[in-house]
C-alpha cells in the first residue's frame, strides 16, 4: 500500500469537507457573544470533541450508527433542521447562546454549545463521517488506520489554529461588527441547514426506490 498517497487523500479529503478557513465566520457567529476566556472553552472542546468523535466513527466503520439504527441520511436531516434552528435563533434576535455568558451556567451551557452546534454537525457532519468510513475501509493494516487517525488529527490542529485566528478578526470588528456579520452568516447557516435537508431526503428518496 502507498501510505504517503493515502495519507494525503486522507487528509485532504477531510480537510475539504470539514472546511476549517470556511467556518471561521460560522465560529464568529456563534461565539461572538461570548468573552475571551468562554470562547478559548469553547473551541478547545468544540475540537477535541469533534476530532474524537470522527475518530471513533471512522475506526468503528459506522459500528455506532447501526447499534442505534440512524443512516448518514438520516443525520443529514436532523443536522440540518437543528443548523437551521440555530440560524432562525440567531437572525430573530433572540440569540439564547448569549446566556452562555452568565455567571454560574459557564460549564454547562458552554459544553452545550461546544458540541452543538459547533462540534456537531458544523465540523463534524454527515460528509466528514461518511468520508472518514470509507477511509476507514481503504485501510488495509493498522500503518494505514493510523495514518487516517493523524490526518483527522492534524485537520481538527487547524480548526483549533483558525478559532484562535478568529480572535484578531473579532477585536478588528468590534460588537456591532461581529454582530453584524453573525447575523449574515447566520443566512448561509440555515442555507447548510437547508441542503442538509434535501441531501438527507434525496438519500432517503433513493434508498426507498431502489
Amino acid at each position: 500500500m502507498d501510505y504517503l498517497n493515502y495519507f494525503i487523500t486522507a487528509f485532504t479529503t477531510i480537510f475539504v469537507i470539514v472546511d476549517p478557513p470556511g467556518n471561521i465566520p460560522m465560529f464568529i457567529a456563534l461565539t461572538e457573544s461570548l468573552d475571551h476566556e468562554l470562547r478559548e472553552r469553547v473551541s478547545k472542546r468544540a475540537t477535541l470533541i469533534g476530532a474524537s468523535l470522527l475518530i471513533v466513527l471512522a475506526i468503528s466503520g459506522g459500528l455506532l450508527l447501526k447499534v442505534f439504527g440512524i443512516t448518514i441520511d438520516g443525520l443529514r436531516i436532523a443536522g440540518g433542521i437543528l443548523l437551521f434552528a440555530v440560524a432562525l435563533d440567531i437572525l430573530s434576535g433572540s440569540r439564547s447562546k448569549e446566556i452562555y455568558t452568565k455567571r454560574g451556567l459557564e460549564h454547562i451551557d458552554v459544553d452545550s454549545l461546544a458540541v452543538f452546534p459547533i462540534a456537531l454537525p458544523l465540523y463534524t457532519g454527515p460528509g466528514a463521517i461518511t468520508a472518514a468510513i470509507v477511509l476507514n475501509s481503504e485501510a488495509n493494516d493498522p500503518i494505514a488506520k493510523l495514518l487516517l487517525i493523524t490526518a483527522i488529527a492534524l485537520v481538527y490542529l487547524i480548526v483549533r489554529l483558525t478559532h484562535v485566528y478568529s480572535e484578531g478578526i473579532i477585536r478588528v470588528l468590534g460588537k456591532s461588527g461581529s454582530d453584524i456579520v453573525a447575523r449574515v452568516m447566520a443566512i448561509f447557516l440555515a442555507a447548510i441547514g437547508v441542503e442538509f435537508v434535501f441531501a438527507g431526503l434525496a438519500g432517503k428518496l433513493k434508498a426507498i426506490l431502489r
